[in-house]
């Protein structure tokens, strides 16, 4: 009877041993559904890791659209779950500062916005660049006032769209989803420069964020860059 009672008191300490470090976790702070790899069943494979942890470069935008946060995560299981700091963090000063007017470009997101576009000519009173979390879609060499690079994303904003009366005004014909958002910079002044939605870094910090997720891409080909943008600090005002 005492070996019984020995024996399952042996099995109770291994249990609490192993579970030990989920208790801890869930202490100090959000449980990582990750981590339910190591409890019997079919473990996070390496792509599934940088899903779930959002990729090997996390960007996030401040609430005054001032400033941009790059954390590069170094490319392996542990690092991706966030138990490993990242191995480097920048911070790139940034403005999105929107241009005053009603005949900005027009990039229509949807069918019905590529209908009206192709009926009419029409324009769009810009937004800031949308809050959300999306995804680097492509770094582009540029050599225009654009350049040295053009970051493009996947967001899609909101915006008025006008069309062209004839008579030399613009009419507002809805709101519609609308593509085209991007990081880049432009060879105005960036103190004075302003921006028709996307976010405007100097031209020297983009060029060192393009070769950051250049880099990344090269290590991991699968590697997912995001940006988290969050509601802008005006909105909280009163």
């Amino acid at each position: 009877m005492r070996t019984n009672t020995a024996l399952i008191f042996a099995v109770c300490l291994l249990v609490g041993v192993v579970l030990q470090p989920f208790a801890l976790e869930q202490e100090s702070g959000a449980f990582d559904p990750a981590l339910w790899s190591f409890i019997p069943g079919e473990p996070l494979s390496r792509d599934e890791c940088a899903a779930v942890a959002g990729g090997d470069v996390r960007m996030s935008l401040n609430r005054n659209r001032t400033q941009l946060t790059v954390n590069v995560i170094d490319n392996e299981y542990e690092a991706r779950l966030g138990r490993i700091p990242p191995k480097q963090v920048l911070q790139f000063d940034v403005h999105n500062r929107i241009v005053n007017t009603t005949q900005a470009p027009f990039m229509p997101a949807s069918a019905d916005g590529r209908v009206l576009a192709a009926a009419a000519p029409v324009t769009t009173r810009p937004s800031q660049f949308p809050e959300g979390y999306w995804t680097i879609s492509a770094i582009r060499p540029r050599d225009d006032k654009y350049g040295p690079y053009m970051l493009s994303t996947n967001a899609v904003g909101k915006v008025e769209v006008y069309v062209n009366d004839g008579r030399g005004g613009y009419m507002p014909v809805g709101t519609y989803g609308d593509l085209g958002y991007a990081l880049h910079s432009n060879t105005n002044a960036f103190d004075i420069s302003k921006t028709y939605g996307c976010i405007i870094l100097k031209q020297d910090d983009v060029a060192t964020l393009a070769r950051i997720l250049q880099q990344d891409r090269a290590e991991n080909a699968k590697a997912v860059q995001k940006i988290l943008v969050k509601p802008s600090r005006r909105r909280f005002d009163r």
